[in-house]
C-alpha cells in the first residue's frame, strides 16, 4: 500500500505560514471571516500538495498566535514532517520555542526550517537570522534539518523548497494502517442535503465506505455514508490521509470536541491514563505532585491532575512515572503522545507517552507497580503481550490492550506456544491464550482453596463452580471460565464433577461426623418407608437441624438415601418398595393409593410421592385414580 503523510506548519504568528502553503499549493486555509480580516490563523487550515507522482500529501497549516496553541496541539498531532516557519525580518520568536517544544514532546522526527520574507531583509540580515536560528535549534530534532529560504510573494525559493520536501517525504515512514482504524476528530459539521461530516487525518488503519463505527468517548455508533479525500469521492481513506466522512443518524451537537471516530470495539476510554511524563528542561518549574494541568492528546483537551509514582516532584529535564487522573473520559491508547500544559498560566510544561488505560490509581514509590511501568515503558512485543495474560485472552483482547498489529501479535504467539510460555484454550473455534507461569500459578491456588474448602465443609465433597469463582474473586465471562476449570481438570489440579469442583487428594471424613453418617444410615434403614421426622434424630446425634442438607446431601450423593418430593428415604427401602409393587401389579393388574399404603405399610403422606416417583422413572403409569405396569 502507498504511504500517506501529512506536512505541517508550526512557527510564531504573523511569519507567513499560510502565505507559503497558499504559494506551495495554491490554496488559502484560511475559511473563517475573521480570520481573512485579521491576517491570522484561528483555526487549523487544511490544503494538499500534489507530488510528482500524482500522489496528494496532505497539509496542515496551525495558528501561530499563542491564544491558539489548543488548536495547533490538535493539528500537530497528525503530522508527519513539519515546516518550521520563521520570519526573516523578526528570527525565533516566543511561539517558535513553544511550538518547537511540542513538536519535540510529540516526537515528531523530520522537518524543513523555512525562513520567509526574505524579500523583506538585506542578504547580511538573512545570514545572521540563519546563524542565530541554527545556534538555536542545534539542540532540537531540528539540528540536521535542511534550510529553505523563501518569498511567498515573489517566489523566490518556492521551488527549491517543493524538492526539499519531496526528498524529505521519500524517507518518511507512513502511519500504521494494520492497526484498527482511528481518526481524532478535529472539525464537524452539517451539509445540506448530506447531513453531518467530520474531518481528521487518520493515524491508523482504513475505513471504508459503509462500515459501521463509533464515536469514542460516549460510544455512539454511526455509519459511514460517503469519504472524500482532497475533495475527491473515495470509497475508502487510508491511515496517514486527511479525509472528510459523511456520517448517518448523529447530528452536529452529538460529536463532542476531541472526539475520536474509530472501529468498534478495539479502543479503551477513561480517565486514568499510565504514562511516562517529561518535563521540558527550558521550564522554570517542577511538576508537582497533583499538579493541575491541561491534558492534550490527538485533538482532545481536558482537565486533570498529575499523580507522580517515582518522585516527589519532577524537575526541569527529568523523566518519571505517573498517571494522569482526569476530569473526562479520553479516548487513549499505549503509545499515543500527549502534552500538558499548567493550568494557569496556562503554558506549555512537558508531555510523554501514553502507556495505557487503568482501572484505578496507583500507589506511590511501590516497586512492584514500577516494575510494571518499566515493562510497558520498555519491554518487547513478548513483554507487552505475556503482561496481559495472567488470565486467557483471544486475539482480539490482546490487541485492544496493547495497541499492537495483528501480524505482531500472532508471531509473538506462535513463538511463545512453541517454547511452551503460554497456552491456547480452544472453544469451538476461539483460541484463548494464557502465560504458563500464570496457569500453573492459578491450578495450585484453585487446588489450595478447594482443598480448604472441603475440609471445611467434608460432607459437601466439593465446592459449586460458581460459589468457586466468587472465592477466588474471578469476574470472567461463564464460557472462559468452563475452559480454564477443564484445563485445571486435565492438568490434575482437582477432580470436576457436573456441578463441583473437587479436591484431587481424597480427603477422609473426620470419625465424629463418619459415626454420625453411619448412625443416620442406619436409622433410616430400620424406618424403612416411614422415615423419621430429622428433627428428631439429629439432637440425640449432637447435629445442628441447619446442617441436616449437608448431611442429607452427602448420602444422597452417595446413593445410601434417596430425595423424593422433599423426604428422604433409604435407598434399600426404596428397592425393596418397589419390588413389592412390581409384584403386587403383576398379580392385581392395577393399584390405588391406599393399596400402595397397604401394601408398603406405610401412610398416605409417603405413599403419594412414592407412586408419583414410580411414575417419574417409568415403573408405573397413572390411568386416573389407579396406577398400571408401564
Amino acid at each position: 500500500m502507498d504511504r500517506f503523510l501529512i506536512i505541517g506548519t508550526a512557527g510564531h504568528v504573523d511569519h507567513g505560514k499560510t502565505q507559503l502553503i497558499q504559494a506551495l499549493t495554491g490554496i488559502s486555509t484560511d475559511r473563517l471571516k475573521e480570520e481573512k480580516e485579521r491576517g491570522i490563523s484561528i483555526e487549523l487550515g487544511f490544503a494538499y500538495l500534489t507530488l510528482p507522482d500524482g500522489r496528494k500529501a496532505g497539509i496542515i497549516d496551525v495558528p501561530g498566535h499563542e491564544k491558539f496553541v489548543r488548536q495547533m496541539l490538535a493539528g500537530a498531532s497528525g503530522m508527519d514532517i513539519v515546516l518550521m516557519i520563521i520570519a526573516a525580518d523578526e528570527g525565533v520568536m516566543p511561539q517558535t520555542l513553544e511550538h518547537l517544544a511540542i513538536l519535540d514532546i510529540l516526537k515528531i522526527q523530520k522537518g524543513i526550517v523555512v525562513l520567509t520574507k526574505v524579500d523583506l531583509v538585506e542578504p547580511e540580515w538573512l545570514d545572521m537570522i540563519e546563524q542565530d536560528t541554527r545556534e538555536i535549534l542545534k539542540s532540537s530534532f531540528l539540528s540536521d534539518a535542511p534550510y529553505c529560504k523563501v518569498s511567498s510573494i515573489t517566489g523566490e525559493g518556492i521551488p527549491n523548497l517543493l524538492e526539499t520536501i519531496i526528498k524529505l517525504l521519500e524517507k518518511t515512514e507512513g502511519k500504521r494502517a494494520d492497526l484498527p482504524a482511528r481518526m481524532p476528530i478535529d472539525r464537524a459539521f452539517s451539509i445540506r442535503g448530506f447531513g453531518t461530516v467530520v474531518t481528521g487525518t487518520l493515524i491508523s488503519g482504513t475505513f471504508q465506505k459503509g462500515q459501521e463505527v463509533s464515536i469514542e468517548p460516549g460510544g455512539l455508533t454511526t455509519k459511514i455514508r460517503n469519504i472524500q479525500v482532497h475533495g475527491q469521492q473515495v470509497d475508502n481513506a487510508y491511515a496517514g490521509q486527511r479525509a472528510a466522512l459523511n456520517i448517518s443518524n448523529l447530528a452536529v451537537d452529538d460529536i463532542q470536541r476531541g472526539a475520536n471516530l474509530v472501529v468498534s470495539g478495539h479502543f479503551t476510554v477513561g480517565q486514568v491514563l499510565d504514562v511516562e511524563i517529561y518535563n521540558l528542561p527550558s521550564e522554570k518549574r517542577a511538576i508537582k505532585q497533583r499538579q493541575r494541568i491541561h491534558f492534550h492528546v490527538g485533538t482532545s483537551e481536558t482537565l486533570g491532575r498529575i499523580h507522580l509514582l517515582d518522585q516527589e516532584e519532577l524537575a526541569p529535564g527529568e523523566k518519571g512515572y505517573a498517571q494522569i487522573i482526569l476530569e473526562e473520559p479520553v479516548l487513549a491508547a499505549k503509545g499515543d503522545n500527549f502534552v500538558v500544559r499548567f493550568y494557569s498560566p496556562v503554558t506549555t510544561i512537558g508531555g510523554g507517552t501514553v502507556l495505557g488505560m487503568a482501572a484505578l490509581k496507583q500507589k506511590r514509590f511501590k516497586e512492584k507497580v514500577l516494575n510494571e511501568f518499566r515493562i510497558k515503558a520498555e519491554g518487547s512485543i513478548s513483554d507487552l503481550i505475556k503482561k496481559e495474560l495472567s488470565f486467557p485472552l483471544s486475539l482480539d483482547e490482546i490487541r485492544k490492550k496493547t495497541a499492537l498489529a495483528t501480524d505482531e501479535i500472532n508471531q509473538d504467539l506462535t513463538m511463545m506456544q512453541n517454547d511452551q510460555i503460554i497456552i491456547a484454550l480452544s472453544d469451538e473455534g476461539q483460541e484463548y491464550y494464557w502465560l504458563m507461569d500464570s496457569a500453573k500459578d492459578w491450578g495450585n491456588k484453585t487446588s489450595a482453596e478447594v482443598e480448604k474448602y472441603q475440609k471445611n465443609n467434608p460432607l459437601r465433597g466439593g465446592v459449586g463452580r460458581e460459589e468457586l469463582k466468587k472465592i477466588l474473586k474471578i469476574d470472567l465471562p461463564l464460557r472462559k471460565w468452563q475452559l480454564m476449570l477443564e484445563w485445571g481438570y486435565v492438568n490434575q489440579y482437582y477432580r470436576l464433577s457436573s456441578s463441583q469442583v473437587e479436591s484431587a487428594a481424597d480427603i477422609a471424613l473426620p470419625d465424629t461426623i463418619r459415626n454420625q453418617l453411619d448412625t443416620l444410615r442406619k436409622t433410616w434403614e430400620e424406618a424403612g418407608l416411614n422415615p423419621p421426622a430429622p428433627e428428631s434424630v439429629l439432637g440425640k446425634l449432637g447435629i445442628q437441624i441447619s446442617k441436616f442438607p449437608d448431611y442429607a446431601g452427602f448420602l444422597t450423593t452417595k446413593k445410601i438415601w434417596l430425595s423424593v418430593s422433599g423426604y428422604y428415604f433409604s435407598a434399600a427401602a426404596i428397592e425393596v418398595a418397589k419390588k413389592l409393587l412390581v409384584e403386587y401389579l403383576e398379580s392385581k393388574g392395577q393399584i390405588t393409593v391406599s393399596e400402595a399404603r397397604d401394601c408398603w405399610q406405610t401412610s398416605r403422606k409417603y405413599a403419594v410421592p412414592l407412586l408419583e416417583y414410580f411414575d417419574s422413572i417409568n415403573v408405573t403409569q397413572r390411568n386416573g385414580d389407579i396406577r398400571v405396569l408401564s
